[in-house]
C-alpha cells in the first residue's frame, strides 16, 4: 500500500507547502482578531485598510460590516484555492505527491460549490479599490498640508498591491474581454484584455504581497494608535 505523501520527487517540495500554510493561517488569525478587536484602527491621517469605514458602534466592530468582502474575494480566488487545497487540506500537497485517501467529488459538492461565487465577490472588491485609494491619498494630508510618514508609504503600497491583485484576477480578465470572440471591432477592449492578461501572469505574487501588505499596514497603525511606538515622520 502506498504511503501518504509518497513521491519520486527529490526536491524539498514540502517547504513551499509549509510556508504557504503558515503565512495563510497566521494572516487569517490576525485578521479575525483585529476585526473583533474594534479599536486602534485610526491614528492621525491614517486609517487601517481592515477598517475602510470607521463607523463607531457600541455593539459591533466596524470591520465586521465590510470584512466579508475581502475575505470572500480571497477565499474564492482561484489562486487562493490552490494555496489552501495544497497547504491546509493536502489536496494534493504538491504536484506528483500522493495525497491522503479520500472520496474525490471535485467542486460539485457543498460547500465547494460556493467557491463559484468568486465572480460576484469581484464586483464588491472593485468598489473597494477607490475607497482604499481615497484613504491612501488622505494619509498624505497632515493638518491641511502635504506630509509623509512611514504609515503613508505602507497604506499607499497596500492600495497599489490590492489594485494589482484585483486587476490581475482571472474573473476580471474574463470580464475585460474574455467573452469577445472577435477583437477586430473591439480594439479598445483588446488592449485592456492584453494589459489585464499581462498582470494575470503574476496573480499569485500579487495575492501574497497584497495579503502581507494589509497586515503590515494595519499592524503599524495599531501600534501607533495604542501608543506602543511613535510615528516615523519623513517630512
Amino acid at each position: 500500500m502506498e504511503r501518504t505523501f509518497s513521491t519520486s520527487r527529490t526536491d524539498s517540495w514540502w517547504v513551499e507547502t509549509l510556508v504557504s500554510a503558515s503565512v495563510f493561517v497566521l494572516a487569517i488569525i490576525y485578521s479575525i482578531v483585529r476585526a473583533l478587536e474594534g479599536k486602534f484602527f485610526q491614528w492621525g491621517p491614517y486609517l487601517s485598510p481592515l477598517y475602510p469605514f470607521p463607523i463607531e458602534t457600541a455593539w459591533i466592530s466596524p470591520a465586521m460590516f465590510t470584512m466579508w468582502v475581502p475575505a470572500g474575494f480571497r477565499i474564492t480566488c482561484y489562486f487562493c484555492r490552490r494555496v489552501y487545497y495544497r497547504s491546509v487540506f493536502a489536496d494534493p500537497p504538491a504536484c506528483m505527491v500522493r495525497e491522503p485517501k479520500r472520496n474525490y467529488k471535485g467542486e460539485s459538492a457543498f460547500p465547494y460549490i460556493l467557491l463559484n461565487l468568486h465572480r460576484y465577490f469581484l464586483f464588491f472588491a472593485i468598489l473597494f479599490v477607490p475607497i482604499h485609494w481615497f484613504h491612501a491619498i488622505k494619509s498624505f494630508i497632515w493638518e491641511g498640508s502635504f506630509g509623509m510618514g512611514l504609515g503613508s508609504i505602507l497604506i499607499l503600497a497596500d492600495s497599489v498591491f490590492l489594485t494589482l491583485y484585483v486587476l490581475s484576477c482571472h474573473s476580471f480578465r474574463h470580464l475585460s474581454g474574455g467573452r469577445i470572440d472577435n477583437y477586430s471591432q473591439n480594439n479598445a477592449r483588446y488592449k485592456i484584455w492584453k494589459f489585464v492578461s499581462s498582470l494575470n501572469k503574476n496573480h499569485g505574487f500579487f495575492f501574497w504581497v497584497s495579503l502581507i501588505s494589509v497586515i503590515v499596514a494595519d499592524l503599524y497603525i495599531r501600534l501607533l494608535s495604542s501608543g506602543t511606538i511613535n510615528e516615523i515622520r519623513i517630512f
